[in-house]
């Protein structure tokens, strides 16, 4: 059975607490812009869409205070905050229960408790020893622009390209960064793009089949879910920029080249209601070859340009590592730590230029010290 509520984890909680200051919102006004999509089965074989505007303001305050709150209203917060609902769940959501409820009459003492006592608080938000690691996060997609780093070149060729009126493809090998580049490419594009499109990013990797396909861009635009000759007519008054991670996906079952065939369609031309922004670890040509077999045009050749993300460089690298030393958000301590110059030069060799690498034999370095 699925879960009866879900909570954030408190790396989750710090993600949607930024999410809703750079929106410029409170808790009441992410509530009015919340929207909850239930699935119900009107019978064996249809499914109907209920779509539900605005949640109450003390949902939003359970939220943030890591209280359970139902599937469909964690999802719908995450989604109208612009985060990744499984990146922000708990994946633990039993290990404060634990600390707090100790043994069984513990249980029935705290049920009669509304709210927990001062030193269980002080307990619970006692930071742990790598509180102040700054090489994190070690896994995924950096979300959050205080820990994005470099980039900014092929970011400035992007953006060139996209307003010269064409669509972008990202390469680049696994763990290069590509996630995070589109992530900072959804940031900026407000401010960069010469002609204004609402920029729209979509991991392929939650997406299920082209019909799922359909639901998510629909969903995303804000427009019933169609396909074909009615999405090309629903989206006439819509300008977008959509970003498309993980695109190999399209080229597993449940998939076809009509899919492809349509997100060409609706990108070509200057004034066209999508340009595209795709990542992917190889060029376009190799990862889509059922075109070509059918002498057909490849569905994204001639309108995306290619973009590929290198390994850092040794300059970009040590950069990186005196940046995040002495980043302004760290917790201000007496004695604040510094690597090596030995210890640099062999973090720089063993990551072999790759970012998330880095980040990771870095964290470890910085946690022998503070440990």
């Amino acid at each position: 059975m699925p879960p009866q509520s879900i909570k954030a984890s408190e790396v989750g909680i710090e993600k949607a607490k930024t999410a809703l200051r750079r929106k410029k919102w409170n808790n009441e006004g992410l509530a009015s812009r919340v929207v909850v999509v239930t699935i119900k089965k009107s019978n064996k074989s249809t499914e109907d869409e209920k779509r539900t505007e605005g949640i109450s303001v003390s949902t939003v305050k359970s939220f943030f205070a890591r209280n359970g709150v139902t599937p469909d209203n964690f999802m719908a917060i995450c989604e109208a905050l612009g985060l990744d609902w499984e990146e922000i769940q708990d994946l633990n959501p039993t290990a404060l229960a634990k600390k707090s409820l100790p043994n069984d009459n513990a249980v029935a003492e705290s049920r009669e408790i509304s709210l927990p006592n001062d030193n269980l608080i002080a307990e619970l938000e006692q930071p742990n020893i790598n509180y102040n690691n700054p090489f994190i996060p070690q896994h995924g997609k950096i979300d959050d622009p205080k820990f994005f780093f470099g980039r900014e070149r092929e970011i400035r060729r992007v953006f060139e390209t996209l307003n010269s009126g064409s669509s972008v493809a990202i390469i680049g090998e696994r763990a290069i960064g590509k996630s995070s580049v589109l992530q900072a490419i959804y940031r900026e594009a407000p401010n960069q793009l010469h002609h204004p499109r609402q920029p729209i990013y979509l991991d392929l990797k939650n997406v299920c089949d082209e019909n799922d396909f359909y639901g998510a861009l629909c969903h995303k635009a804000g427009i019933k879910t169609v396909k074909g000759y009615l999405l090309e007519r629903a989206l006439e008054s819509h300008r977008l920029l959509l970003l498309l991670d993980e695109v190999e996906k399209m080229t597993w079952d449940g998939f076809t080249n009509q899919v492809r065939g349509q997100l060409r369609g609706l990108a070509e031309g200057n004034n066209a209601p999508l340009r595209l922004v795709v990542a992917a670890c190889t060029s376009l040509d190799t990862l889509f070859p059922d075109s070509q077999d059918k002498n057909m045009t490849s569905p994204f050749k001639g309108i995306c340009i290619e973009e590929t993300l290198k390994q850092w460089d040794e300059k970009i690298s040590r950069e990186f590592i005196a940046s995040r030393l002495q980043a302004s958000w760290l917790t201000p301590v007496a004695n604040p730590v510094n690597f090596t110059e030995a210890e640099i030069a062999g973090l720089i060799a063993e990551s072999g230029g790759y970012p998330q690498k880095l980040m990771q034999l870095c964290y470890q370095t910085y946690a022998g010290y503070i440990n």
